[in-house]
């Protein structure tokens, strides 16, 4: 493998393993296939009309920053299919997905919700006042908003915003509404998941059965690396990213004091040596993570300069040129959490807009 893919290899797996219930999720589903398999358990005819192959992540977060410790979001644009004979569409559709990982339900759900759609729509509206000098003949794009609660605790129905209002039932004309497609994965039948959710679906039922009983769990542990080991070639990196995340996965749900021999049940189950290869490097790069956040337990202050002068570090060895303003307001932050999530950006990051130290 060459040092660029080793590269692409360790950046991805570290962003998998560090905040690991932010960030797993939300890399699988950056993926459109696995966007695909995810709105086949919720969509009904919707998704035939998504191009799936022209979709493309848009690199953006809408959730607030003091909610981000508890949920996140992938934004995504794809365009609509036109109909056989038909002139090419130029219409285009936002998938808006937020990921509740949090096992406290909120009652304040819809609203946040509704602000996140309708800050997408503002977007719109500005990206088209950047290159029109009105807004006289836009038309916005649809936005498409999904959640996906993955917690323990049931959570049957999100709410509506008539639900937070006060005589809400009697004003439900005058309140916004907004129906998002739930899927709240402890409600949804195995079956379903493994017959209607293509790949992606088998991660999720393990997800689902994360903190079964010991037997339970190796038993689909064990049907999901085969299942997914069926991919086509042509799926080989998306193969890849899914194990790594099963890897990830059991490290952090499972008592290893108690099930020792997963990682080694893991290796044994895959039959393809450089599939093996990728989740035996996921099990060091954990390692490598639980032994940085271990050498900065109890020192908060230190740990904040230490990741400061490590993400200026990383900035300047990826990408070289980092002007003075982003060194100051690097050096300025004191929020550990935004911190974080610049290097978590800037592993990956083409440009330094794409990591938004000035944009946020």
């Amino acid at each position: 493998m060459s040092s660029r893919k080793q590269e692409t290899r360790r950046a991805r797996q570290w962003r998998i393993a560090r905040h690991f219930p932010e960030n797993s999720m939300k890399l699988m589903l950056e993926n459109p296939e696995n966007v695909k398999d995810l709105l086949a358990l919720t969509l009904s005819g919707i998704g035939e009309s998504i191009d799936f192959d022209r979709m493309r992540l848009m690199p953006t977060t809408f959730v607030a920053e003091d909610f981000r410790h508890r949920e996140a979001d992938v934004v995504l644009a794809a365009p609509l299919r036109h109909s056989p004979g038909a002139r090419p569409a130029r219409k285009r559709i936002t998938i808006y997905i937020l990921i509740e990982h949090q096992s406290t339900r909120d009652r304040f759900m819809p609203f946040r919700l509704l602000d996140y759609v309708v800050q997408i729509y503002r977007f719109q509206a500005r990206r088209w006042a950047e290159r029109h000098p009105s807004l006289a003949r836009l038309h916005l794009q649809p936005v498409l908003p999904v959640v996906l609660y993955t917690g323990t605790r049931p959570w049957d129905r999100i709410g509506t915003m008539a639900d937070l209002v006060e005589a809400g039932s009697r004003f439900q004309a005058e309140i916004p509404a907004l129906t998002p497609h739930f899927l709240n994965l402890p409600a949804l039948e195995p079956g379903k998941l493994e017959q209607e959710g293509g790949f992606f679906g088998w991660v999720l039922r393990l997800w689902q059965d994360r903190k079964s009983q010991s037997t339970a769990f190796r038993r689909v542990l064990v049907r999901a690396i085969h299942h997914l080991e069926t991919m086509p070639p042509e799926e080989r990196l998306r193969c890849r990213n899914l194990l790594s995340c099963i890897r990830a996965l059991v490290y952090h749900s499972r008592d290893p004091s108690r099930e020792p021999d997963l990682q080694t049940l893991i290796e044994s189950s895959i039959q393809s040596e450089d599939l093996r290869l990728e989740v035996s490097e996921m099990g060091k790069t954990l390692a490598d993570v639980h032994m940085a956040e271990g050498l900065a337990k109890g020192r908060a202050e230190g740990h904040t300069e230490a990741t400061r002068t490590t993400l200026l570090r990383l900035l300047r060895r990826r990408l070289v040129d980092v002007p003075r303003e982003v060194v100051e307001r690097v050096e300025q932050t004191d929020d550990l959490h935004q911190l974080n999530a610049w290097f978590d950006r800037a592993i990956t990051a083409e440009t330094l807009e794409e990591v938004g130290i000035l944009s946020e």
